[in-house]
């Protein structure tokens, strides 16, 4: 939807007066007038919120027709951060810090739920998407609320049907139904941040998205002063009101929930701490804002760009400018070509970030006179070669050149086409490089088999690999020699669904089809070794009354082939998982044309599997490193991908292999 750039005001003298982000809608979204007129009708209903726990936006406007907004850059790290860390050191939040920080949320929330138009009439703002990831905290544990994409006012467009806005595991109820939300919408969310900021895990959890809404809309959580016994029952009894199924049940505001919270502890020893939260945010996240600052302070060392004397160039010069750049190849190689100056200069990858600093110099040309700066240039800050840089959402900006030394080589299996893995990958891949210091290079196999067969032999050190593919390794090469590291979560969960497809215009339209079927009905399947692509949507059939044995198998190779083969008329029936159906549309895959027959069954999402090529401190810093990942944080965006939809990576149960 948009590009995300960290910008600074420059004053005279080279004065430094504050880092600034700029969010600028993409190219191809500013030709839809509807769109546009969406963006900032929604920007300039969020701009009037003023509130110390609110990211505030100073000014939106536009530029060579591209609509951009300024807003306030937090330099700190986001709650969900905070929890990871708390985990990775084995200790639990101190209540007293967590009502500190969950009483700023609400605080922030209930001053966007009370804004007022000019004439005083309520906007009914709705943020829809409050969660750990969208709430930063400093150095000094203040806290503030952001990202307010999806939020919703009284008289704006609902959301499609079908659509659903938010991370799952933080949507109320009538928001996973779809019904109708208020601001109790966003009261049951900061009920289940505080449940997770004090439990240390999220209170809804499924083994597919379905089944966390499931948990959801059903009231399936324990109350948590069972699962943490230190927890007073009268907070628990507060915090659980939140949870509430009825809207009508909770409490009526944000501000209602941070007084029954306060009220719930009152004369007890876990009162709201400030101090306390301090010293904790310090020593869990100290050295990763210390390294942040250095790190930033180093890249506007290096790339910092006055724009004294330089023409502003207009954005569509800077994306003719910019247009030349080569993404990453299957290989994972980075960077194949140079990118060129709007003078024509030819430029080495080493001077892509100071150069795309003056490119982008036109997005915010115009920003002086809209805060007040007067003769004052604005500089864009290119922090490229930050591992914490703000990346266009459109996927990021020129990666800087890689560290020295042997590239880790991972075999990725061929859930998608090469070319669609490269891409989704590839801001893991400069996010594990940077971590690392080491080249790292994602190779897509040709088949799953050989993917797990390059870990096994030794070819790689790693791989992802589905989880059948992962039970066929271990059980080739034994459980001595390879060790699962991470599995990936996706949209907050670590499991998907499967789907049994059909076309709409074939002769199979309901389950007791099936049956019936003639033998020369042809299936797609994406390979053998595929649990939603192969194993499940054989089980389907059989427990349908069809026998898949006397089916023609083709086999499409990747998941998003199976559903073009289904379209073009390849074949009948396919299966497939949620996340490739969902996204197909992004794709331009006309997915109308298909249907679901059925869900499948339920399986874990991809694992990194290190193989007997991986030393143990290699194996460490791997796991370490992919237990880190946000990429909220290493990526500026809410998931990695338009197909997979990364939100980061989870430890592995001990079922995995089951």
């Amino acid at each position: 939807m948009a590009e995300v750039y960290l910008a600074a005001e420059r004053g005279g003298d080279l004065g430094l007066d504050r880092l600034v982000v700029v969010k600028r809608i993409l190219p191809h979204l500013a030709e839809e007038k509807a769109f546009v007129d969406m963006f900032l009708r929604e920007a300039r209903i969020v701009a009037r919120i003023r509130h110390p726990n609110v990211v505030q936006i100073f000014e939106l406007g536009s530029s060579g027709g591209f609509p951009f907004i300024a807003m306030e850059y937090v330099a700190g790290s986001t709650l969900k951060q905070l929890v990871s860390a708390a985990r990775r050191a084995d200790t639990r939040l101190p209540i007293g810090a967590v009502l500190h920080l969950v009483s700023q949320a609400a605080a922030g929330a209930h001053a966007a739920h009370e804004l007022v138009d000019a004439s005083g009439k309520p906007y009914g703002l709705v943020h829809r998407d409050i969660s750990p990831h969208n709430l930063m905290v400093d150095g000094h544990a203040h806290v503030k609320l952001l990202d307010f994409g999806i939020a919703k006012a009284d008289g704006m467009e609902q959301t499609r049907t079908g659509m659903l806005k938010g991370k799952i595991s933080y949507m109320s109820p009538e928001q996973c139904r779809q019904d109708k939300v208020d601001r109790r919408s966003d009261v049951f969310a900061l009920g289940v941040v505080t449940w997770e900021l004090l439990a240390g895990n999220k209170p809804f959890r499924g083994n597919s998205e379905l089944a966390t809404m499931q948990a959801i809309v059903t009231g399936d959580v324990a109350p948590i002063h069972e699962v943490r016994t230190d927890v007073p029952a009268a907070l628990s009894a507060a915090v659980m009101k939140a949870l509430s199924l009825d809207p009508a049940d909770r409490q009526p505001s944000a501000e209602a929930f941070r007084d029954e919270l306060r009220e719930a502890v009152r004369g007890t020893d876990v009162m709201p701490d400030s101090d306390a939260a301090a010293r904790l945010v310090r020593t869990l996240l100290g050295d990763r804002h210390e390294r942040r600052q250095r790190a930033v302070e180093q890249a506007m060392e290096r790339t910092l760009v006055s724009l004294s004397g330089v023409a502003p160039l207009t954005l569509e010069s800077t994306r003719s400018a910019t247009s030349s750049v080569s993404q990453t190849s299957s290989s994972g190689v980075s960077l194949t070509g140079a990118t060129r100056s709007s003078h024509g200069n030819s430029l080495s990858l080493q001077e892509i970030p100071a150069q795309r600093a003056v490119q982008t110099a036109g997005v915010v040309a115009s920003l002086g006179a809209m805060l007040g700066l007067g003769g004052m240039a604005v500089a864009v800050v290119a922090l490229v070669l930050v591992m914490w840089a703000l990346w266009p959402e459109a996927g990021p900006p020129a990666p800087p050149p890689p560290p020295d030394g042997e590239p880790i080589v991972v075999s990725v299996a061929p859930v998608l086409t090469a070319e669609e893995l490269a891409d989704e990958h590839e801001p893991i891949r400069i996010y594990l490089e940077q971590t690392l210091q080491r080249p790292v290079v994602f190779r897509v196999a040709p088949s799953y088999i050989r993917a797990a067969r390059d870990m096994t032999g030794g070819d790689t050190p790693f791989a992802f690999l589905p989880q059948n593919t992962t039970r066929t390794a271990f059980d080739d090469a034994g459980h001595d020699d390879l060790e699962i590291l991470a599995v990936k979560v996706v949209d907050g969960s670590t499991s998907t669904d499967g789907y049994m497809l059909v076309s709409r215009e074939g002769g199979v339209q309901t389950v007791a089809d099936l049956a019936d079927m003639p033998a020369d009905t042809v299936i797609c399947y994406s390979d053998p070794l595929s649990n939603t692509g192969y194993k499940l949507p054989r089980a389907f059939l059989r427990a349908n009354g069809a026998d898949p044995e006397v089916l023609t198998e083709h086999f499409s190779g990747d998941h998003h082939t199976v559903l073009t083969d289904l379209i073009s008329g390849v074949c009948q029936l396919g299966g497939t998982h949620s996340g490739n159906y969902n996204t197909a549309g992004q794709r331009n895959v006309p997915i109308a044309q298909l249907k679901i027959l059925g869900i499948t069954g339920s399986t874990p999402h991809d694992a990194m599997v290190a193989g007997p090529g991986a030393d143990d401190e290699l194996r460490e810093a791997m796991a370490q490193a992919l237990l880190d990942f946000d990429p909220k944080v290493h990526a500026g965006v809410d998931r990695v991908g338009t197909s997979e939809r990364i939100t980061g990576f989870a430890e592995p149960p001990d079922s995995y292999l089951d």
